[in-house]
């Protein structure tokens, strides 16, 4: 089971139709942009489906999509420090996002099937009872996203969708002629069982954030764990790793602390074994420096880096890994020495919580793709230009 990464974004065109459709102001239009650029970069919008027939033969999907959890959190901190505003214009980003998303999923799931989406069946419809949500879960197979007591879905840009395909492409109809949100203010066309609403725009506004202030879904045992990666060409890479892993470990988080393309014994292992919520990966045989143009060096680094993968994937699974170190891992990604349909769905399907770091020269586009920090190391000098050789201690 693999989430699949979906493209959202706005240009300034989507931006002015944003303005419309939300009923803003022009004059709005700056601060709109601002929170836009400071938004999307957090935004990683996944879906996960499954194919499911009928006796008929009838094919439909079993959807479950999400933004994520950085809408939720920048909303959240928006709202506790009274930033009305600026929540509500982080919601109505996020309701676009998720149109955005839905005109992907339709087109990934064309290219999969050869067939075409037809109307969505929402968690929550007539044909699709909320109490319907716990066995759709369990046939997605998936951890990404939750539902609590109410099978409120978190994070909250979530959504669990079913749609029958068909074989001809099928005319698509307005989102609001099927919506049941009764007091939305940027309500555009009437739907069946509509009631007028005669609340001015502001009040509606106040009314919708009240609401969603009063709902939100926050979990004091859990926050989300963020991706890291450290690269460049400069000194510091591993060395802020192992900062990181020796902080979290001091704070009682479970670390797992995975090295790749290297055997020979370095000083951090040490101070490592003095710590007992540091499990160090890595392999116990010197392969030496890794020979692109040898059969004997690809097999024996592709055997050891897809063991320690291995272990990885056991130890996340067994939800012993609060924090998990992926040091030097560009190399054998870029070098295709190790399994990278089984290193991308580690990434793209952790655990909420589960905190990573990727370090490694010249990061692939997958790892700038996911990463919520980007570190870049600068080499300006090193005494290495100098003939001075590493040093134990300091670079190993």
């Amino acid at each position: 089971m693999t989430f699949e990464p979906i493209e959202v974004s706005l240009d300034e065109g989507c931006i002015d139709a944003f303005i419309r459709r939300y009923h803003f102001n022009d004059n709005e239009k700056a601060e709109i942009i601002r929170i836009y650029r400071k938004l999307a970069p957090r935004v990683h919008a996944i879906f996960h489906h499954i194919i499911e027939e009928d006796v008929e033969g009838k094919k439909s999907a079993l959807v479950v999509a999400s933004l994520g959890r950085a809408i939720d959190e920048f909303q959240n901190n928006l709202l506790e420090k009274g930033n009305i505003q600026e929540a509500y214009i982080v919601d109505c980003l996020g309701l676009d996002f998720l149109s955005l998303a839905y005109e992907k999923i339709d087109e990934k799931l064309h290219e999969s099937t050869g067939l075409y989406a037809g109307g969505y069946q929402f968690a929550g419809s007539d044909s699709f009872p909320l109490e319907s949500i716990p066995e759709a879960m369990k046939k997605l197979g998936q951890k990404k996203v939750r539902y609590n007591d109410a099978f409120v879905l978190v994070p909250k840009k979530s959504v669990v969708f079913m749609t029958p395909l068909f074989e001809t492409k099928q005319e698509k109809h307005s989102k609001c002629s099927s919506c049941s949100a009764e007091k939305c203010v940027y309500r555009t066309s009437s739907y069946l069982g509509a009631i007028t609403v005669s609340k001015d725009v502001d009040s509606s506004k106040k009314d919708l954030l009240k609401d969603m202030r009063e709902n939100m879904v926050i979990d004091d045992n859990e926050t989300e764990g963020l991706i890291h990666l450290y690269t460049g060409d400069g000194k510091g890479k591993t060395t802020a790793s192992i900062g990181l892993a020796v902080r979290a470990a001091g704070s009682g988080k479970k670390v797992v602390f995975s090295q790749f393309m290297k055997g020979r014994k370095t000083s951090e292992l040490n101070s490592f074994a003095q710590l007992p919520n540091i499990k160090v990966i890595r392999s116990d045989k010197n392969l030496g420096w890794f020979k692109k143009d040898s059969e004997d060096s690809i097999a024996a680094f592709t055997g050891e880096h897809n063991r320690i993968l291995t272990e990885i994937e056991n130890l996340v699974s067994s939800g012993e890994c609060d924090v998990l170190v992926m040091d030097e891992s560009t190399y054998p990604y870029n070098y295709g020495i190790i399994d990278k349909a089984r290193f991308e769905a580690l990434i793209t399907n952790k655990p909420v919580s589960m905190e990573i770091v990727l370090t490694g020269r010249n990061a692939p586009d997958f790892f700038v793709e996911h990463a919520n920090y980007i570190t870049e190391m600068k080499k300006i000098r090193h005494p290495y230009d100098s003939g001075i050789e590493a040093r134990k201690g300091i670079e190993y």
